[in-house]
């Protein structure tokens, strides 16, 4: 593996577009805890940080979308699919083993929480993803115009508001410092309006089982959350689904 094609300031891949290629950080953190050398931690430090806090990272609800279209982590292509979703708590639970930082267990919990709610299907089981699109027009739900932004106390304090937007004149929001709970409810009630994208409700047995075992990772993190008893329980509903009397 040669460090030398990640892009030291942006972080992932030189170039655009940008995907998280989760399975290459995870291998660089094993090196590290191995090697205890800073080399292979640096890399993952960094898109961590651009995952949590750039637009591909939906601050009002939690989660992260596939890809960026741009460098810079900021214009998702805002399909939301489980498959990275649960690589992604996989990622964050074993980076904050090595740093113990509050932040990144806030988005380790709103992305665990967010899957628990918005993805149960019929089945009791997570289905598989949200489209981009609703009403016909892609990151409808997510994104923002100024007018709806600009009259909420202090949010130019969180995230990066302008008036001409960050992409076609709307704005996807990109965190300065975490915004507090007043701040998201505010933006939950505009969301509220809206009709939310598409969601393939298919269970598969694959991406299920990586939620499970992500949330094994994340009980180590947040053991007050009781993410073990979580797991236990969706364990039990994948047996009874796939293995019982096949």
């Amino acid at each position: 593996m040669s460090l030398s094609y990640l892009d030291p300031v942006k972080g992932g891949y030189k170039g655009s577009p940008k995907f998280p290629t989760f399975n290459l950080f995870e291998t660089l953190l094993y090196f590290y805890n191995t090697t205890n050398d800073k080399k292979y931690l640096k890399p993952v430090e960094k898109i961590i940080k651009q995952l949590c806090s750039k637009g591909i990272y939906d601050h009002v609800e939690g989660g992260i979308a596939r890809y960026t279209v741009d460098e810079n982590w900021i214009i998702p292509h805002f399909e939301k699919m489980l498959y990275d979703n649960t690589q992604f708590i996989l990622l964050l639970s074993k980076y904050c083993k090595i740093n113990d930082n509050i932040y990144f267990k806030h988005k380790l919990e709103q992305t665990i929480e967010f899957l628990k709610k918005d993805f149960l299907n019929k089945d009791d089981l997570l289905g598989s993803a949200y489209d981009a699109d609703s009403d016909g027009e892609e990151g409808k739900y997510y994104v923002f115009k100024y007018d709806e932004l600009k009259n909420i106390n202090n949010i130019d304090k969180f995230f990066e508001i302008k008036p001409e937007g960050n992409w076609e004149n709307k704005i996807i929001l990109v965190e300065k410092v975490k915004p507090n709970q007043e701040i998201i409810d505010k933006l939950l009630e505009i969301r509220k309006t809206r009709k939310k994208p598409f969601f393939d409700d298919k269970s598969q047995l694959d991406l299920n089982s990586l939620w499970i075992s992500s949330l094994v990772y994340a009980h180590e993190i947040l053991p007050e959350k009781n993410y073990l008893k979580l797991a236990e329980e969706f364990f039990v509903k994948v047996e009874k689904k796939y293995l019982v009397n096949k």
